[in-house]
């Protein structure tokens, strides 16, 4: 594996992440009493300068291995976030080195777990800086890249294998060259109708925009303390959970949808499925919302589980009530959905519905077989019959998912946290979900956590977001 080649992939990839910077010094310079402006102007300084090393001094190779494609992609994520911290260090605050890192790989993974106590305090570049890291990594760090490169066109198939799950993969009828194309059409167009449904509904400028990019990047960071429960608009509200849902859609289907090439939203069994459960969902925790006594008329409580259910199915984790507030049965639900999230190819983590939906089929078939073990029945999705290493390759994920999610809530505990904090915390994190339950429930923040309970936290996000494999092949990979 050649270290310069992923170090001049890398190299871009800063220079791309300083542009943000350099938007949010401007920012700063429009924004009256906004002193993080020097923070930002140093930080993008450093950025250019260590990008664009590696671009002048080592020439371009139009071929790159499978190992150093999966090396490109971890030293993609590990580098941005890494220099993400300087605007958060340099300006000081809240900011110590853990909690920079943290908020840090928050935003690029799209966790929009947070360490801030009061984020209406900060000046405007900071959380403006924020928002863009949810942007930049909802449509993946390394996608983004091969958008803006015309140097790495050469390897932008052989790039876009490895940043698009096998599942996203097997949704696009696009090729390879278009595909990279599709994800931004539909990303800037959901970015731009998103803020301007905001701003019809009542949000200034400033929150519409960031609203907008971590409403459709599925991230969950807000400009004020209690999310979206500080504006009490069911407008935004609606707004909200309406582009979240579209945001956790595969987003070759939806373009192929909006442009009318492949017949309707809906054909997919899939996307079917992911409707129907997620209407079910609010359904049940609506009536438990209702019910329990959390609100006294029906209309608020479909509302606010409505909002429940979509923001921690689609990994956003925004809230229009605390989650700690919520009775068991919708906690429950709530859990279940975080696990199953969106669809592959869209901007959400989780272990995806995709592979949930491979699973329940399996199970059907499984069934069917016992009670005729000579049939040869197959796992079909809709009128494609599933192969069995697909099959073998979903179940291996959910186990390695889960098997993830108990360790890390078993050294959470370890550190002396209880054991809904502790396993929600852990949930949160490898989801990419950010909102958690009790202690660390969606109108709180990690500020309290220990240290070593934060870097654990962002193994997990990282982990999360590269689905697990991404992160694990680097390792095993010899040709």
């Amino acid at each position: 594996m050649r270290l310069s080649v992923i170090l001049r992939y890398g190299g871009f990839i800063l220079l791309i992440n300083s542009v943000f910077m350099l938007l949010a010094m401007v920012i700063s310079l429009c924004s009256e009493g906004d002193n993080a402006y020097f923070a930002f102007f140093l930080s993008f300084f450093i950025s250019v300068m260590v990008g664009v090393f590696p671009l002048i001094f080592i020439p371009h190779d139009s071929y790159i291995n499978i190992r150093e494609i999966y090396g490109i992609l971890i030293v993609s994520w590990a580098t941005v976030c890494l220099f993400g911290v300087l605007p958060y260090l340099m300006w000081g605050g809240e900011f110590s080195i853990v909690n920079a890192w943290f908020e840090s790989v928050s935003g690029y993974t799209t966790t929009g777990a947070t360490i801030l106590n009061s984020p209406e305090d900060l000046p405007r570049s900071i959380l403006f800086f924020r928002s863009c890291t949810h942007w930049m990594g909802g449509v993946g760090v390394v996608l983004f890249a091969m958008l803006l490169a015309p140097a790495m066109r050469m390897n932008k198939t052989r790039l876009s294998q490895a940043e698009i799950s096998s599942l996203a993969k097997e949704n696009f009828i696009y090729k390879t060259q278009e595909t990279v194309s599709i994800i931004l059409s539909v990303y800037l167009g959901a970015t731009l109708l998103c803020f301007l449904m905001y701003r019809i509904a009542g949000m200034d400028w400033f929150d519409a925009l960031n609203h907008s990019f971590s409403t459709v990047a599925t991230g969950g960071f807000s400009t004020k303390n209690t999310s979206l429960a500080a504006f009490g608009n069911p407008w935004i509200y609606i707004i909200t959970i309406i582009f979240m849902l579209t945001s956790s859609i595969h987003f070759g289907v939806l373009y192929s949808a909006i442009s009318g090439k492949s017949g309707k939203l809906f054909a997919s069994p899939v996307i079917r499925y992911f409707f129907l459960s997620v209407g079910i969902g609010i359904v049940l925790t609506s009536l438990n919302l209702r019910l329990s006594g959390v609100f006294d008329n029906f209309g608020d409580a479909l509302l606010h589980g409505a909002f429940q259910v979509v923001s921690y199915t689609t990994t956003t984790g925004y809230a229009s009530i605390d989650s700690a507030l919520l009775p068991a049965f919708s906690f429950i639900v709530i859990v279940f959905f975080t696990i199953q999230s969106g669809c592959a190819g869209s901007t959400t983590g989780g272990i995806k519905v995709d592979r949930i939906y491979i699973f329940f089929k399996t199970l059907k078939v499984q069934i069917k077989r016992q009670q005729h073990p000579k049939a040869i029945i197959p796992v079909k999705v809709g009128k494609n019959t599933v192969d069995e290493d697909i099959i073998s390759s979903v179940m291996l994920f959910i186990l390695l998912f889960l098997f993830i999610l108990f360790i890390a809530t078993v050294i959470l505990t370890a550190m002396g946290y209880d054991l809904l904090t502790s396993f929600s915390a852990a949930l949160a994190a490898q989801t990419n979900v950010g909102a958690g339950f009790d202690d660390f429930s969606s109108l709180s923040n990690y500020h309290r956590m220990l240290p070593a309970g934060k870097i654990l936290m962002t193994i997990l996000m990282i982990t999360g977001r590269l689905e697990i494999y991404g992160l694990i092949l680097v390792f095993y990979i010899r040709k």
